[in-house]
Order: structure tokens, then C-alpha cells, then sequence
């Protein structure tokens, strides 16, 4: 984990520890089990970095030891990464695994994972003291017809956008029909069933929009009109067996989305939208850049974005963007612990460039409370290691300090979502 030698670094990160937190972007509801000890390990970001490194599937039939012999060949050559720090920084906190550099030590966590229950979500997430989590499960569908109940108290939900204005066949143009009670046949068919779906989830408490449509396109969001997109709406419609490819999708894609930010400023719903570097290995970088974002800001000032993952690595932008439009909020979700180094850069620039409410610090963006956890830790650290410069240098107090630190992590998600939570004060 990253640390600092810093005066106020200790009494920050001890600080930290003592208030309460919002998750603003996470993708798991309730608690997950684990198979077996090694796809838990490569069940987080590290991932990435044992797959960048060479890593290579590891059959299940292939004998314990021998999966883990080839497993360490590429751990070794990634293990100092701020992802395979996260992941043993996460076993350590909940484990008591501080390492897992032989094979008695990983032997010892496979024993002790066979304990693990639903009981270690509730006592981490209260150990961790997270009041609430915006969860990202990519479809509300089954929850608003209360095919889904389990979802744990924490849980405040989000819209994934994608799902209304991605769509490449008649096939996608009906996933709202039954919200309709008759049949889609235009385009002002389409938006009315999802008018309905969506009143029934803000009615249900969602509680912002999430695109993230930048793993599949450029954000360059064009502003075709109503009749081009009406044109793709309706060869959709009458060939029905027919997919349609990007280039002949983009105008109703671009159309829908707008259309979707209409919508967020009339139930006044923050609109989340993935920039930066995505999840995985082998994408495209550019067209996640925030800066395409640009015109859309313009055309929607009703609208507030929370734009995510530090736009990592495109510092420059990112600040730029959130120094000059009221309408745009910075969150460090998951990129604390892509790049710790860039994050303090980031945060101590931030406090200097940009209003220090418009800054949210935390999401982990994980599938395990372990990763959570995790996660957590080394954005705490992350977030310590930048106010306590800053107060040594004499820019802050440590009352200031604290109560940016207050306000990232608890105070500014709580009032960008109305959450309902009464203001923490440091």
C-alpha cells in the first residue's frame, strides 16, 4: 500500500477510518460465494495484470499444486502492481493473509476460505462503516418485477443506459414492450415504453443513470436529429432478422442518448458515464477520453455528470473539465487503484483547481466485499497521502484536510445522489 511519511499522514488515515463512507459505483448486491481459492484471487482486477504479464487459464482438472506453480511464474513478474497489492491488501484484511508467495501460505487461505459465508458481508461492510453503495447490475428489469429480492440494505441502484439507446436490431428495439401494453411499431412507441420502465424505477428509488458505453464506442456523442434516427428505427423494424452495424446505428444511438439526458434532468438524475481506461486488457484508450464529452456538457447544463474513474490517464482534461463546467463532478471510483500515484496528483491538484464538492473518492467497482475492502484501503491511503502534503505545505489545515476528506468520501456522493444521510462534519 502506498504510504507517506508525511506529518498529518497518520492522523488523516486514522481519521479516515472513523467516518462513515457512500460506495458511488459498485456491481454486486448481496453476498457471493467462492469455488476454490485460486479463481478467487484472479477474481478482481489483478486479473488484468497476471493476463498482461502472460498469464494463462489455468484448467480446473490440472492438479492443485501444478495450478499454482504456473499461477506464480506470472504472479512474481506482476505482484507489485496497485491491482496485486489491492488483492493481497483485501486477503489480509479479511483473511489474515499477508502474502501468498508459497504454497503453504496459499494452502492456509484455501483452508480458511472454506469458512467463508454470507455472514462476511454484513460484518465488512459495517466493519468498513459504508452507509450506502450505488450498484450498477446492468438490468433493474427483474427487481422492478420482484424477480429479485435479496439484495442487501446498502443497495441504491442505478439505471445502465446502454440498454435503451444501443441497439442493433428490432429485437432490441421490444426489451420495453411489456411496459407498453401494446405493441412497439415506431419510434415514439419505443420511447414511450421506456418512459413508463423508467418512471416504475425512479418510483422504485433509482437513483442516477450509468453509461458505459465507452467500452463499445467513442463518448463523441453526435447530435443527429429526430428524422435520421427515426430512418434507423424504422429499417430496424422492417427487417427484423437484420443487425445492424455501428456505422448505420450511430444516429438513433446518438439521438437515444440525448434523448436519455432529457429525461435525467426532468427526475433530476445524475448521469454517470465511464471515462478512462476500462476494465480488462486490449481496448481502446481514445475514445474514452472525458474531453469528447465536451459538447454534451454544453448542451445539457440541467444535467449533472459524475464522471468516472479519474479519466485515467488523461489528468489534464479531467481537471480542466471539472474546473470550467458547473455541471461536471470528478469520481475516483476504481482508478485509486489503478494508479495510486496519479490519484495523489490528481486529488492534491484537484483541491487547488477545483471545488472540493464536486470531488467523489470512493467506488470500488468490484464483484467481492473482500476486493471492496481493498479497494477502500488503498483509496484511503490514496486520499491521506494528498491532504497531508497539502497541509504541510501550509495550503490546508487539518480541520480543512479532514473535512474535504469528509465531504469525498461521505458528503458530496450523499448530496449528489439524495441519499438522505445527515451531513457528516469533520
Amino acid at each position: 500500500m502506498y504510504r507517506s511519511n508525511n506529518q498529518y499522514f497518520g492522523e488523516i488515515r486514522q481519521y479516515l477510518d472513523r467516518i462513515p463512507i457512500i460506495e458511488t459505483h459498485e456491481h454486486y448486491t448481496q453476498y457471493y460465494g467462492a469455488e476454490n481459492a485460486l479463481d478467487f484471487i484472479l477474481g478482481n482486477y489483478y486479473n488484468s495484470d497476471y493476463q498482461s504479464a502472460g498469464g494463462i487459464n489455468l484448467p480446473e482438472e490440472m492438479p492443485a499444486k501444478e495450478r499454482y506453480e504456473r499461477f506464480l511464474t506470472f504472479y512474481n513478474k506482476s505482484k507489485h502492481t496497485a491491482y496485486a497489492c489491492g488483492m493481497i491488501e483485501g486477503l489480509r484484511l479479511c483473511w489474515g493473509i499477508d502474502n501468498i508467495d508459497n504454497y503453504e501460505n496459499f494452502q492456509i487461505l484455501e483452508e480458511k476460505l472454506k469458512s467463508r459465508d454470507v455472514s462476511i458481508y454484513e460484518r465488512t461492510m459495517e466493519k468498513l462503516n459504508i452507509k450506502a453503495k450505488v450498484v450498477d447490475i446492468w438490468n433493474l428489469m427483474d427487481i422492478i418485477d420482484g424477480k429479485i429480492t435479496g439484495y442487501s440494505k446498502y443497495c441504491r441502484f442505478a439505471f445502465t443506459l446502454p440498454s435503451f439507446h444501443d441497439n442493433h436490431s428490432k429485437q432490441d428495439l421490444l426489451k420495453y414492450q411489456k411496459y407498453l401494453n401494446r405493441t412497439v411499431v415506431c419510434l415514439d412507441d419505443y420511447l414511450e415504453s421506456f418512459d413508463n420502465y423508467l418512471q416504475k424505477c425512479v418510483d422504485f428509488g433509482a437513483v442516477c443513470f450509468k453509461d458505459q458505453t465507452a467500452y463499445r464506442r467513442s463518448i463523441a456523442y453526435g447530435n443527429p436529429t429526430k428524422d435520421e434516427a427515426e430512418k434507423v428505427f424504422n429499417s430496424m423494424m422492417s427487417n427484423p432478422r437484420e443487425i445492424v452495424g455501428d456505422d448505420r446505428a450511430v444516429a438513433l444511438d446518438d439521438w437515444l442518448f440525448h434523448y436519455a439526458m432529457r429525461k435525467a434532468a426532468q427526475h433530476d438524475l445524475p448521469v454517470q458515464i465511464h471515462t478512462g481506461h476500462m476494465a480488462g486488457i486490449r481496448n481502446d484508450i481514445v475514445k474514452t477520453n472525458a474531453a469528447h464529452l465536451i459538447p454534451t456538457l454544453e448542451m445539457h447544463e440541467d444535467v449533472k455528470f459524475d464522471l468516472f474513474h479519474g479519466n485515467w490517464p488523461y489528468m489534464d482534461e479531467y481537471l480542466y473539465i471539472g474546473k470550467n463546467y458547473p455541471n461536471a463532478y470528478l469520481n475516483l471510483c476504481w482508478v485509486q487503484s489503478i494508479d495510486p500515484i496519479y490519484c495523489i496528483e490528481l486529488m492534491k491538484r484537484a483541491v487547488m483547481t477545483v471545488p472540493h464538492s464536486k470531488v467523489m473518492a470512493f467506488g470500488g467497482d468490484t464483484g467481492m466485499v473482500e476486493w471492496t475492502a481493498a479497494y477502500l484501503s488503498q483509496a484511503k491511503d490514496n486520499v491521506s497521502c494528498a491532504l497531508s502534503e497539502l497541509t504541510d505545505s501550509g495550503w490546508l489545515n487539518i480541520a480543512e484536510a479532514k473535512q474535504i476528506a469528509a465531504d469525498w468520501f461521505f458528503n458530496n456522493p450523499n448530496h449528489l445522489f439524495k441519499l438522505g444521510f445527515e451531513p457528516f462534519k469533520a
